[in-house]
């Protein structure tokens, strides 16, 4: 993303946390950055580019906060625990993208194998990048004990990642939680699901 790119979606996330993605249009970001039309549309800015530079740079900053999990230190029920809440973190200044994008259905973060063809290239591969991450701890867990194995971790995972990352959302948006507490809330349920007792860690 060059610098212009970068302005670009700055100024449309500020757009979005005002107004939601009914205020995110090419002539809005032109007024907010003190530039024309015509030279967003010199340098290609559609809406449709706008949706993807903020949906790529999106998934970059969840890749940054979540994958370290993989390697840290802990067991699989810790790390898992560190990588939801670091999903919800990473979301919560994407709120209002995200949820708009729900709404629209633009084909942003389907996996290019089921996206449109006009979908395709702008698709971000949720698989490997959200839910891969979660799919590990998941077994890292099953194989130190602090989480159950389950029959499908890819399944499990696909839910897990949804589970939170919406659920986090629609209290985030749609019901006014404060951050801590939904994030809480959310994390402390999912895991929950998932943990092991201590009882039936020690085969009690």
């Amino acid at each position: 993303m060059d610098a212009w790119e970068t302005r670009i979606t700055e100024a449309a996330l500020e757009l979005l946390a005002e107004d939601g993605m009914a205020g995110l249009t090419v002539a809005s970001i032109a007024r907010r950055l003190g530039a024309s039309r015509m030279t967003l549309h010199r340098k290609g800015i559609t809406r449709e580019r706008m949706i993807e530079l903020l949906s790529h740079r999106a998934a970059e900053e969840y890749q940054r906060a979540v994958w370290p999990t993989l390697v840290s230190s802990g067991t699989g029920f810790e790390r898992l625990d560190r990588a939801l809440r670091s999903t919800c973190r990473v979301a919560d200044p994407w709120r209002h993208l995200l949820v708009g994008l729900f709404a629209e259905d633009g084909g942003i973060f389907h996996e290019p194998d089921q996206a449109t063809a006009e979908e395709r290239d702008r698709a971000v591969a949720t698989r490997a990048v959200f839910v891969e991450p979660l799919a590990r701890l998941l077994q890292d867990g099953a194989l130190d004990g602090s989480l159950l194995e389950v029959d499908d971790v890819e399944e499990t995972a696909t839910v897990l990642f949804n589970q939170v990352g919406w659920t986090y959302l629609a209290l985030r948006v749609g019901q006014r939680w404060s951050q801590q507490r939904a994030e809480s809330s959310v994390v402390s349920l999912a895991l929950a699901a998932l943990s092991v007792s201590p009882d039936r860690r020690s085969g009690r």
